[in-house]
């Protein structure tokens, strides 16, 4: 698959001399102005420059301030209206329409009834029709010129955008019936080099793709030039709007766009373009088409005359560019090195040498760039840039830095490919299957391979920095293939060796919990993982690991054991705090008085917390002073009570309670004294 574009394509000098003037206008005035009729035909344009314009059809719905005519001109009645209502008129006509309307009036002054070659309903005709004078007539096709019924002396003019082949053809049959024919060749001639750019592009091309606003007659003109040379051709305002199945399919597809047109739309379609296949850009300049009757034409004197001072005002223009050097050595596709001579908010002017100046916007330069230009750029700054359009409307080189960096990133991408080197990048957006990641260019990293485990939510990745190895490059098919996954695979195989050439019994290490089982927990302290058994957690008792941890946790780990053999590790977590019981004596000694929670009852006592890993028993003689049949009778679990501490043995893990020893004995009753039989005395 192959694409080119045309030679000359885009906004015409007199449409963005209109926008330059509305923008200035507006930020002078500080509120958008009135355009009579819509600035450009491009929808996206003008919601663009939304902040700058509004549109009105007519002069009435304008009641004061500024109204700019835009680059169709319009009718000098028009232009009169303005000026009797008190209004502030910026008049954006473009110079060749301003020439034409000129013409016209000289025509009808001259008493030649004006014939103008041309859409009837064009804003750019229907100002010329008030121009020409009384009589003057539209004529669009060869067809319409045979019926017309016309005598005298007739004078021929254009639309600007006509074509020559359609204005040559209706001067031929117009001359056959007037008296005497002047022709005044009014047709733009960049429109000329347009028309024939998009005649020779289709003429190679399996499929032409015309960009511009749907109203545009330049625009639709294309379509129609296009169409004579290539059967298929798909016209379209935006990128979006193509069907991308019939683009694939293409062999050859040429790309152009109206005068109405604006660079960053032409350059949306080329990225697009470029994601899919590299653009082939022709080398060969495109000569602008002679203009010409037919040598059996009749055709005034006076016309023949106008001709040849076209052509001599032609080698004029030759030999001006021989002398100055304007242009000779600036080829389409050249790497050059420039110096920045001017930098504004959204491009800059760069010297390149042979007396030319290249103009390179915002849109060829990186994201980071484009949003940094006045930070980032300095007038006596050197760089390297790509021409990319010998000239534009304005007759400057158009260039790219961009694309000079997207060329270099490549060469390094193939140099680090085949040293199997890494490379470093920003993941910048989730698209369907995996990530899209810059590293100087835009590259694809696979879902399976982004990480060494599957991930869940890729979105979590964004805005984060990756060391990746390089899977594919092709940079012909604009082809980059990622991988996160094999980095991170190799620097675990380094880590892992690492650590068991370092690791032995007694280290404390550093480690992630990984993954949690009923019967404890296993834990990487670097690319291996260990044992953390659930009895070595704490140094009471851990009913199940997720009590105490979760995956992701970052904790310190005592090493238990090493069995290298069998790559098993065994881990403690206890160990790296003292043991409760080797300082329960000195904490709570004998006699000690304290608060404890019953834990559990047995039918010999209760078992109460001290503390995490310290438990105590009350036996069942010493919960009351009075006897106990049942343990419940007096506690049950959850219970806080005040015991005292009988007494601590470290060793064996044990402590003595007592409850009924921190309360007051009971008062014991005196027995009550028996009745003495007296014993009979004996008489």
């Amino acid at each position: 698959m192959e694409y080119r574009l045309a030679e000359h394509s885009g906004f015409c000098a007199g449409v963005r001399r209109a926008i330059d003037m509305a923008v200035e206008c507006s930020r002078e005035a500080g509120h958008p102005i009135t355009t009579l009729g819509p600035l450009i035909h491009n929808a996206d344009e003008l919601a663009r420059l939304g902040d700058c314009v509004r549109s009105v059809n007519t002069l009435d719905e304008v009641e004061h301030g500024t109204v700019l005519i835009r680059a169709h001109g319009v009718a000098p009645q028009v232009m009169r209206e303005a000026e009797a209502k008190g209004l502030t008129v910026v008049d954006a006509t473009c110079p060749l329409v301003r020439k034409a309307q000129l013409k016209a009036q000289e025509l009808a002054e001259a008493g030649y009834r004006v014939v103008i070659v041309g859409e009837p309903g064009h804003p750019e005709v229907q100002g010329l029709l008030g121009w020409a004078g009384e009589g003057a007539v539209v004529v669009p096709d060869p067809a319409a010129a045979a019926e017309l019924d016309i005598s005298g002396k007739v004078g021929v003019i254009s639309q600007t955008t006509q074509t020559k082949e359609n204005f040559t053809e209706i001067c031929m049959i117009l001359a056959r019936k007037a008296d005497g024919l002047r022709r005044e060749n009014t047709i733009c001639a960049a429109t000329r080099a347009r028309q024939q750019s998009v005649r020779e592009l289709a003429e190679w091309a399996d499929l032409m793709i015309v960009f511009g606003g749907k109203s545009s007659a330049n625009t639709k003109r294309l379509a129609l030039i296009s169409a004579e040379s290539c059967a298929n051709v798909l016209l379209a305002e935006r990128a979006r709007d193509l069907d991308w199945n019939i683009v694939r399919g293409a062999g050859k597809i040429g790309i152009t766009a109206g005068a109405s047109t604006p660079d960053w739309i032409i350059e949306e379609v080329i990225v697009a373009m470029e994601e899919m296949e590299k653009v082939v850009i022709p080398e060969e300049n495109i000569t602008e088409p002679e203009v010409a009757l037919d040598e059996a034409t009749p055709v005034a004197a006076e016309e023949v005359a106008e001709d040849k001072a076209s052509v001599v005002e032609e080698d004029d223009q030759d030999a001006f560019a021989r002398e100055y050097g304007m242009m000779q050595e600036i080829r389409r596709g050249s790497r050059v090195k420039g110096v920045i001579v001017q930098v504004k908010q959204d491009e800059m002017l760069v010297d390149i040498g042979s007396k030319s100046e290249g103009v390179l916007t915002s849109a060829e330069l990186s994201r980071e760039e484009a949003g940094r230009i006045l930070e980032l750029f300095h007038v006596g700054d050197e760089i390297e840039v790509l021409v990319i359009r010998r000239e534009n409307q304005e007759g400057y080189p158009v260039l790219s830095k961009r694309r000079i960096d997207q060329e270099q990133a490549w060469d390094k991408l193939i140099a680090k490919q085949a040293a199997d080197e890494t490379v470093t990048g920003k993941v910048v957006e989730v698209v369907k299957g995996g990530l899209l990641v810059d590293v100087g260019i835009r590259g694809f990293i696979p879902a399976s391979l982004v990480s060494l485990g599957y991930v869940e939510d890729l979105a979590s990745y964004v805005g984060k920095e990756l060391t990746l190895k390089i899977i594919e490059c092709d940079k012909h098919s604009n082809k980059l293939v990622l991988s996160a996954k094999h980095v991170l695979r190799r620097l675990s195989k380094e880590q892992k060796a690492k650590t068991w050439a370092e690791i032995e019994e007694g280290q404390t290490r550093k480690g992630t919990v990984r993954r949690l089982t009923k019967f404890g927990a296993f834990v990487d302290i670097g690319g291996v993982d260990g044992l953390l058994h659930v009895s070595e957690m704490a140094w009471y008792r851990v009913n199940h690991p997720s009590d105490l941890l979760k995956e992701g946790d970052e904790l310190d780990v005592y090493v238990l054991a090493v069995d290298q053999e069998n790559e098993k590790i065994s881990l403690g977590l206890k160990q790296l705090t003292p043991n409760p019981w080797s300082i329960a004596a000195e904490k709570y000694p004998e006699g000690a008085t304290l608060t404890a929670k019953v834990m559990r009852t047995t039918s010999f006592g209760a078992f109460l917390e001290i503390e995490p890993g310290v438990e105590g028993l009350v036996h069942i003689s010493q919960l009351a002073h009075k006897r106990v049949e049942k343990t419940e009778d007096v506690v049950k679990p959850g219970d806080e009570v005040e015991v005292k501490v009988l007494g601590v043995d470290p060793e064996a893990k044990r402590m003595s309670l007592s409850i009924k020893a921190t309360q007051p004995a009971p008062v014991e009753e005196a027995p009550a004294e028996e009745a003495v039989e007296e014993a009979p005395v004996e008489e």
